[in-house]
């Protein structure tokens, strides 16, 4: 009987047992994984539903990003790079160190209606790591991804990527815009409530008088992305250089002699340059300079007038026959003060002088005498008493006065020094983003970057009848993306050759056009 009741108890513990592990197995089969549990959220909701505000759904996602990531980078970013309305997942992977192959990368992965799956990556360029990774919207438009990486021993470098047909574009040309931060102290944010991102970069002022790394002055420049290749400047914080230690009389004197007493300003602000600040100094001199611009057209007819009161019918050059002239001595106080020269047109004689000294110079065209500011004169007599800024400024326009790079429609330069010059704007362009002159300094690029690539009136760089671009002259262009390879110039002449070969070499107003947008 006892053992009928054995068999029976082993019987009863074997039951559980199955029904036990049944249970279990059971309960195994209905657990979802991380993907499956994904994917069921996606799949239940609408197509506009808010996923970014779905807890659960941003639980899952976190935890698929922590899979995903690897080399120690917890770097990743949640959010619509697309139109379908369901989140991108971005992720930063670091480069493993003991890798030299290993470049570090940024990976999307889209949801492809069973799992997120990578879709397109790119190299990180051996960036340290990741400190700032966002998807937002970048434009009103438009979403993307910005990235702030470490690079070096404390620099930081900003990314910007839209995803277009399932790839990565990245949005930034760093040869148009500084994209490096001397610290890691950059950020990405919405500083405005306009619910686009801004990006700031965070740099040496340009100002500072101490140009080491730790002692300089710093600035943090805010961008908006400008829907192309570079970004708009929002927002500039740095140190208020207006409130640096300055003889305040000074100034006030400087000014009312510029409104007042004009012809004796300029001796008064060089005589006390040493006791204003830089930023007054240079308020100052920009509105000296703004006062010869408003009166240069009416001593231009004056001075046009007198030369034509002295010459001898239609003998233009007269004077210089008779003196033993040229524009270079005519533009020399030291030379025009000596006794002999010009003393029968003392008049003539004392107009130069006296506007030579307030910052002329004397030019001609086509028979006609003008006056042009002198600007060489105030870089040599202001320079290292002015910013920085308008120091450059004012070499930059002291280059076209000391040697027009046109005149009469012609080109009086060669090729190679206006390339300089191109590169000399681009530099200036990239190093005051914030300037206030740069409306002035676009135009002369412009006129640069027009002469350039299309000569001038008398003798343009294609043949007048049939508009095809001489040989010559694309070899010149080849030439400079060589030796400038590294500027945004060489981008501009390869995407202009690009043009011109699918146009048969013709330059028509497609061409022009497609330049026009490349240099906007």
């Amino acid at each position: 009987m006892w053992k009928k009741s054995i068999k029976f108890i082993i019987y009863i513990l074997c039951l559980t047992i199955l029904t036990t592990a049944c249970a279990n197995e059971k309960s195994v089969s209905i657990t979802l994984t991380l993907e499956e549990s994904i994917k069921e959220i996606i799949v239940s909701k609408g197509a506009n539903y808010d996923f970014l505000g779905d807890s659960a759904y941003i639980e899952h996602m976190n935890k698929l990003g922590e899979t995903l990531v690897y080399n120690n980078s917890l770097s990743y970013a949640i959010g619509n790079l697309d139109e379908d309305n369901i989140p991108e997942l971005a992720i930063f992977q670091e480069r493993d160190p003991n890798n030299v192959e290993d470049k570090g990368s940024l990976e999307i992965y889209k949801f492809t209606g069973e799992k997120y799956t990578l879709i397109d990556k790119t190299s990180m360029n051996y960036d340290n790591n990741n400190y700032q990774i966002v998807i937002g919207k970048i434009s009103e438009n438009q979403n993307g991804l910005l990235l702030n990486n470490s690079v070096g021993a404390h620099s930081g470098l900003t990314y910007g990527f839209i995803l277009e047909d399932g790839k990565l574009k990245n949005i930034f040309n760093d040869k148009k815009i500084s994209l490096i931060s001397i610290y890691a102290s950059n950020e990405i944010k919405d500083i405005d409530n306009d619910g686009i991102l801004e990006f700031s970069i965070y740099t040496a002022d340009p100002e500072t008088t101490d140009s080491s790394a730790d002692g300089s002055d710093k600035m943090t420049l805010w961008y908006k992305w400008n829907g192309k290749d570079g970004g708009d400047l929002v927002k500039l914080e740095r140190k208020n250089y207006s409130s640096e230690e300055s003889n305040k009389e000074i100034f006030n004197e400087a000014k009312a002699l510029i409104e007042n007493n004009f012809s004796e300003s300029l001796k008064y602000m060089d005589e006390h340059k040493s006791q204003l600040s830089k930023f007054h100094n240079t308020e100052l001199l920009m509105k000296y300079i703004e006062h010869l611009e408003e009166m240069s057209y009416d001593e231009g007819i004056e001075i046009e007038n007198l030369f034509l009161k002295y010459q001898k019918g239609e003998n233009f050059d007269y004077l210089f026959k008779k003196y033993g002239l040229s524009m270079e001595k005519l533009n020399s106080v030291e030379y025009l003060s000596r006794q002999k020269v010009l003393k029968d047109v003392e008049e003539l004689k004392e107009h130069l002088v006296e506007h030579l000294n307030l910052g002329y110079k004397l030019d001609t065209s086509e028979g006609i005498y003008y006056y042009l500011i002198d600007n060489q004169k105030f870089v040599n007599t202001f320079g290292e008493n002015i910013t920085n800024e308008y120091n450059d400024y004012l070499k930059i326009l002291a280059l076209n006065t000391n040697e027009p790079f046109s005149n009469d429609g012609a080109l009086m330069i060669s090729m190679d020094k206006l390339v300089e010059r191109i590169l000399l704007v681009e530099s200036f362009k990239m190093v005051y983003p914030y300037s206030t002159l740069l409306p002035k300094v676009n135009e002369i690029y412009d006129w640069y970057i027009r002469s350039y690539f299309f000569g001038d009136n008398h003798d343009p760089n294609f043949d007048i009848n049939t508009f095809v671009m001489k040989e010559k002259f694309i070899k010149e262009f080849e030439k400079s993306i060589e030796k400038y390879e590294y500027t945004n110039f060489a981008d501009i002449i390869q995407g202009f050759l690009k043009d011109l070969k699918a146009n048969n070499n013709v330059v028509n107003d497609e061409v022009r056009n497609s330049l026009n947008n490349r240099l906007r």
